[in-house]
């Protein structure tokens, strides 16, 4: 508790520096446990510097995950009050799912560092290095079962919403489930169902963003075609400062989605790098070309063939052929 204090008034001293009497006054603690807070702030990796006759200052940061800044403003009603953080897990999707099985709450998260065995599309696997954000959210939607694909479009505007705000990044997405930036993905979105009938029991949507890793930790195929926002800003990204406003970002779409799924739709279609360019479909057992004329109301590509036949898609790998102005 004294530690969090202390790091809470590092971060809001106006002048730079705030002493250590002063640091031990506000907490009500000695200034000798003032200095074995600070020690252990170090040890986590905060440059901390100590001025005598001015006190302590923080000049560095370090690029770890803390629950402690995560719930800090968080500010939401339901999606992240309860988050389960782990260093390593094999997806948190699969541990999210369970969570959702067992009863876990609307807005519960699951976070990790990095992933063992993190999913992707079509059964492929997510390569997941440490430093950029892995999460899976529990929702519980009461929703027609054919409406479950619009909560990847929701999820996707929220991501896009959140970057923009965060990082002042272009960042645009490509139906169904990729978020682009200057051609290159980004990041990656995943909803898994649990369903009766036509009763949906919850979804989990899971996100895979790509923030302050290193190129080289990618296989070379993957690496061709990706990038990090930390690449496109040219400066380390504050992962928990982003990961707040994902959380919060997509509340708030989650929320106009449960209200009005079309002013999800409207936003989506303002976003989107699909619509309106000639594109290859794959992933069905056949290859489709023609122009993306636009989504319909469940959130599905409508596709013009180049023999004019127009095809709906709930699913498949869109590679953008030519863009039309």
């Amino acid at each position: 508790m004294y530690k969090e204090k202390i790091l809470n008034l590092l971060r809001l001293s106006c002048s730079g520096f705030i002493s250590g009497e002063e640091l031990a006054r506000k907490c009500g603690i000695s200034r000798t446990m003032v200095w074995k807070h600070i020690k252990t702030l170090e040890r986590e990796g905060f440059g901390i510097e100590a001025v005598p006759s001015q006190g302590y200052r923080i000049t560095s940061v370090p690029d770890i995950l803390r629950l402690e800044d995560i719930r800090h403003g968080l500010r939401t009603k339901a999606v992240g009050k309860e988050i389960h953080f782990y260093q390593e897990v094999t997806s948190t999707n699969t541990l999210a799912m369970g969570l959702a099985a067992d009863g876990a709450l609307e807005g519960t998260v699951v976070l990790a560092e990095t992933q063992t065995s993190g999913k992707g599309r079509l059964g492929r696997k997510w390569i997941s290095p440490k430093r950029n954000l892995y999460l899976s959210v529990v929702l519980r939607p009461n929703i027609p079962m054919h409406k479950a694909p619009l909560i990847t479009l929701t999820g996707a505007v929220a991501v896009v919403s959140a970057i923009r705000t965060t990082c002042g990044l272009e960042a645009g997405i490509k139906w169904p489930n990729d978020i682009l930036i200057s051609g290159q993905k980004v990041c990656g979105l995943l909803t898994e169902m649990s369903a009766e009938q036509d009763r949906i029991r919850h979804i989990v949507l899971g996100i895979g963003l790509d923030v302050n890793m290193e190129m080289g930790e990618l296989p070379p195929n993957v690496r061709s075609l990706s990038t990090t926002l930390a690449a496109e800003a040219g400066a380390k990204i504050n992962r928990n400062a982003l990961l707040q406003q994902v959380l919060r970002d997509l509340e708030r779409w989650y929320q106009k989605f449960l209200g009005n799924e079309g002013d999800v739709l409207n936003e989506w279609k303002k976003l989107n790098m699909t619509v309106g360019n000639r594109i290859t479909v794959s992933g069905a057992g056949e290859a489709l070309d023609g122009l993306a004329q636009g989504v319909d109301s469940d959130g599905r590509l409508i596709v013009r063939l180049d023999n004019g036949t127009i095809r709906t898609l709930a699913a498949g790998d869109v590679t953008i052929v030519k863009k039309i102005a």
